[in-house]
């Protein structure tokens, strides 16, 4: 909050009631002549005490009120013919409102401020007006069509016709005996004059009703409404106290143009109202009018002089310190301090330099909407502040150039005309505004960061926000080209948009360079462009000449999270490769969170194929803390967990998954994605070199996306079977290079564990070895199935290497048999019946296999462990069944002859005598080994086992080592060539431990 000598301007000064109560936006802002005449809606203004009030006499206005009232009250020859063509916004509509509340009601008007300079005016030369009984015709003809009645003039359908029934007041015998005399200059005349009163005839928005009349439908009847126009304005020039008000704007100031119709017909209307009053064009305001409309508008009469005084005062004293010679001398002719007081009491409580820039520079713009533009964008800007300061908070000693809140009244800058309509410019600078400076709800923004920047440093400038009101400033300065060809501002008119006087002794002149060497800086706005004109100021400016990034801004805000969501989810889609695998798979997800029907949702994923499923980004995702739910239902999916789904073949199924962490940086990059995509609709395809830039960043943007989805798939899972049953493998890629949705890859990693063969892999010794952990003999569909449905089989990349490993173990102590019990002669692999289920596939020597009691003695036996198959160990726990959970990992035969033995490649038993193996099995997990005497124990079960190991006379057969050993790098010894030497295979990981 301010303080200081002078009382702060939002002390001095009450904002009208209007404008508190409709949030800046001061209500019914631009008047409606059809309103307050009709009061089809009721409007404040209708009064003539509320009008009086908030208009601003100033000198235009009186003088044409008051030539008006003279040719109306009074039979002096004076000009019948008034014709306004000001753009929009500039104050006709308002006009007509008060002539017509002088015309109907002259007593209530004349006493009024304003009325009493138009009456005083009005009188100069011995003239005494008298409106007593006067009356207005009224025409709105924006609000009437061609041909058509209306409520408002009963019967009629033309020009003529709503003036008679007007002029009448709705008499019909008088209407119809002048519509019978038509559209003539007698008629009219008879009519006006025998009117017997003054006459105000006031025509608003014609051209509204000419563009219909040029419609092919009703252009028929422009002759006759020509013909009318032509004979009332011959008509109101030569009848006595008759005034004839035309609205009617030229051409090169209405945005929306005109057809060639109309604009003929315009120009027939204005050469006639020239022709009849030669000096009835008038323009009702001026731009020096701004600042004291503006303040009738916005606040409650009040005496300023003082503090506009004290303040002026404290600005002079604030500007010794180095600001004088450097900034405010620099800014050109009545723009320093010389006459600075009363410039002040003429703006009070804005800044002088912002009604110049206003006055001289925004007003020039052609479709600048004048009074009504200048008064919505001001009118939110004085709220804003004066609520900053009730509210405790600072607020500026003088509302200038750069305190115009973009968080409120950017919508009302961009629409008030400056753009001349030009959408493009209009988006952009909307672009600049929210990303280089403050954003709707002032929390982001280039220049809020800086403040947050400098004030952490610091450098405040004795204000808030000192980086976003020069920066605001600048924006003010850049909508518009500036006098002699300039653009933007200079670094004087930049640093005196934050010169404050209080608190004392002012803002430092260092601080105020420092705000403005971070803004022009390499980290500051990053729309800024920089000019340096030859022996002048460089200047600055924000440019939207770069309006791709601008537009990709502005597009950014606006796309849908949920749209992200789905780019990714489809994209990856596009990306996703089956490699290896016979199928991929890809699992929408219903909702992205919250319970869903797994069964219904997984239907169609269970079948007797090796596939990939790829699971819906929007729902499933691993690790980050926040993956209970997927694991759970990716779980399920593999037919385990507390809500397993019946599946047959999870064993062939495996999951890939989103990391959780890389799917929001996915995200982000498919925002960018569809951000760009939208920026390439709303250029110029014509513009060759643009359309090539957008398409290119569009191209790079989806590349970066693919990448980052490729990325963000780092998870797969699938089902495994371990000493204690079967589980659910949850596995990730470490390296960038690879992805969950490359099935190669996958295959490659499952291959490494041990999980898939490459392919032509499967050798007959590993099939061997799986057929041996069965009790019975097995179909060859019932084999081919087994690598589908038993998580202990691995996963093979054609079934027809299921069949070259059958036909390799026929030649090697294996045959078929039909169901008769009978060996098939079998000469090639296409002869094996893949999918019979009356074949059985058995050892071709076949001896009676004993199993041992518990606990009991068995007779001859061998133990056959599985095979390793290269690069996949074998692990599993015991399984009684085909595909059950209880399948033994390993299978004692029944010992055989010699001769048997040799045949069959066995390891011969060194006698016939019955010899009794068992299997020791050992589990030390996680044992601590940092205490000396958990070292001793662990070394002295170690050096147990080697001397078992080194016992010359023991029968040994197999032996499983798995050792997981975490230790210090560099204390581990030779135990990985050792390894090696043994057969084994080393993995090194990095531990956290």
């Amino acid at each position: 909050m301010s303080t200081g000598t002078a009382p702060h301007w939002a002390d001095v000064l009450t904002l009208r009631p209007e404008v508190t109560a409709s949030d800046g936006s001061v209500g019914e802002l631009q008047m409606s002549l059809h309103k307050a005449v009709y009061q089809t809606i009721d409007v404040p203004y209708r009064k003539v005490d509320y009008y009086g009030d908030i208009t601003q006499p100033t000198p235009n206005l009186v003088g044409f009120f008051s030539r008006v009232a003279r040719r109306l009250g009074t039979d002096a020859e004076t000009t019948a013919l008034f014709h306004l063509d000001q753009g929009m916004g500039g104050g006709k509509s308002h006009a007509l409102v008060g002539l017509h509340h002088m015309t109907n009601s002259p007593r209530e008007f004349f006493a009024t401020e304003l009325g009493r300079k138009v009456r005083s005016e009005a009188r100069q030369g011995d003239h005494d007006v008298d409106l007593t009984g006067a009356q207005a015709v009224v025409l709105t003809a924006d609000y009437f069509s061609p041909g058509k009645t209306s409520e408002t003039f009963g019967p009629a359908t033309n020009l003529f016709e709503r003036f008679l029934w007007s002029l009448t007041g709705g008499e019909m015998d008088r209407y119809k005996r002048y519509v019978e005399g038509g559209p003539n200059k007698g008629t009219l005349q008879q009519a006006l004059t025998e009117a017997g009163r003054p006459v105000l005839i006031l025509l608003d928005e014609l051209m509204d009703y000419v563009l219909q009349l040029a419609d092919a439908t009703n252009v028929d009847r422009m002759p006759n409404e020509k013909a009318f126009l032509n004979a009332l304005m011959d008509a109101c020039d030569d009848v006595p106290r008759v005034v004839c008000v035309v609205v009617m704007i030229r051409s090169e100031l209405d945005e929306r143009g005109y057809p060639p119709l109309a604009d003929d017909f315009r120009s027939y209307v204005s050469d006639r109202l020239v022709r009849n009053g030669p000096d009835g064009r008038v323009a009702v305001t001026e731009s020096h009018d701004f600042a004291s409309i503006i303040q009738r508008r916005l606040f409650e009469p009040a005496e300023v002089g003082p503090a506009a005084s004290h303040m002026a005062k404290q600005y002079g004293t604030a500007s010794e310190s180095g600001w004088r010679d450097k900034v405010l001398d620099k800014l050109g002719p009545n723009r320093a301090l010389t006459g600075f007081a009363e410039r002040v009491e003429a703006s009070y409580p804005f800044h002088p330099e912002l009604m110049r820039l206003v006055r001289e520079e925004w007003s020039q713009v052609q479709n600048f909407q004048r009074v009504r533009s200048t008064v919505a964008i001001f009118a939110r800007t004085a709220l804003h502040w004066v609520t900053e300061h009730q509210e405790g908070r600072w607020a500026p000693a003088l509302i200038g150039v750069g305190d115009i809140p973009l968080t409120t009244a950017l919508e009302q800058l961009l629409s008030s005309g400056l753009f001349m309509g030009n959408d493009r410019a209009i988006q952009g600078y909307r672009s600049v505004a929210t990303t280089d400076i403050t954003s709707t709800d002032g929390s982001a923004g280039r220049a809020v960061a800086i403040d947050r920047r400098l004030r952490a440093a610091g450098v405040t400038a004795r204000q808030d926000h000192a980086g976003v009101r020069m920066a605001a400033a600048l924006f003010c300065y850049s909508m518009v080209a500036r006098p002699r060809g300039g653009r933007g501002a200079t670094k004087a008119e930049m640093l005196a948009a934050i010169l404050e006087p209080t608190p004392g002794p002012g803002t430092p002149y260092t601080e105020a360079e420092e705000v403005f060497n971070a803004l022009t800086g390499e980290d500051g706005l990053g729309a800024l462009e920089i000019t340096q004109p030859v022996n002048a100021p460089g200047r600055y400016y924000l440019s939207i000449r770069q309006t791709l990034r601008m537009y990709f801004t502005a597009s950014l805000a606006l796309v849908d999270p949920r749209s992200c969501e789905k780019l990714v989810w489809e994209q990856t889609q596009r990306l996703a490769r089956r490699g290896i695998f016979d199928e991929i798979r890809f699992t929408d997800a219903p909702a992205a969170t919250g319970a869903i029907d797994l069964a219904r949702t997984f239907d169609g994923v269970d079948s007797a194929v090796t596939r990939l499923v790829v699971l819906d980004s929007r729902r499933w995702t691993l690790l980050n803390g926040k993956d209970t739910l997927s694991r759970a239902e990716i779980t399920a999916l593999l037919g385990l967990g507390p809500g397993a789904l019946r599946v047959d073949n999870a064993a062939s199924c495996v999951v890939a998954c989103v990391n959780t962490q890389r799917r929001d940086v996915a995200r982000k990059r498919a925002r960018e994605v569809l951000a760009w995509r939208s920026v390439l609709k709303q250029i110029n395809p014509e513009d060759v070199d643009e359309s090539r830039e957008a398409t290119t960043k569009v191209t790079e943007a989806e590349d970066k996306l693919k990448r980052d989805i490729e990325k963000a798939f780092q998870h797969y899972a699938y089902l495994v079977r371990a000493s204690d049953g079967l589980h659910v493998e949850f596995k990730r890629f470490d390296d960038d290079s690879k992805s969950s949705l490359r099935g190669d890859q996958v295959w490659a990693a499952l291959v490494e564990a041990g999980r898939a063969t490459v392919t032509a892999g499967l050798s007959a010794d590993y099939l061997d070895a799986l057929l041996d952990t069965f009790e019975r003999t097995l179909t060859p569909r019932e084999v081919v199935q087994s690598f589908y449905k038993n998580p202990l089989f691995p996963l093979v990349s054609a079934t027809d290497e299921i069949r070259q490993a059958i036909f390799a173990l026929l030649r090697n102590g294996w045959e078929l048999a039909d169901s008769d019990g009978d060996k098939l002669a079998i000469a090639s692999p296409e002869q094996i019946s893949i999918g019979s289920i009356s074949q059985n596939l058995r050892r071709a020597a076949k001896a009676v296999e004993t199993v041992p009691a518990t606990g009991a003695a068995s007779r001859s036996s061998t133990t056959i462990a599985i095979p390793k198959q290269p690069g996949m160990p074998i692990s599993g726990g015991e399984p009684s069944g085909l595909f059950g959970v209880d399948d033994h990992e390993y299978r004692a035969t029944t010992g055989q002859t010699g001769a048997s033995d040799a045949s069959n490649g066995d390891v011969a038993p060194t006698s016939l005598e019955s010899t009794s193996f068992k299997r020791y099995i050992i589990e030390l997990t996680n044992r601590s080994i940092t205490a000396p005497e958990a070292r001793e124990q662990v070394w002295q079960l170690l050096k147990e086992l080697s001397k078992v190991l080194d016992a010359p006379s023991a029968n040994h057969q197999l032996m499983s080592l798995s050792l997981t050993f975490i230790t210090s790098e560099g204390a581990q010894g030779a135990i990985e060539q050792k390894a090696q030497q043994a057969g084994a295979r080393v993995r090194v990981e990095d531990d956290d431990f």
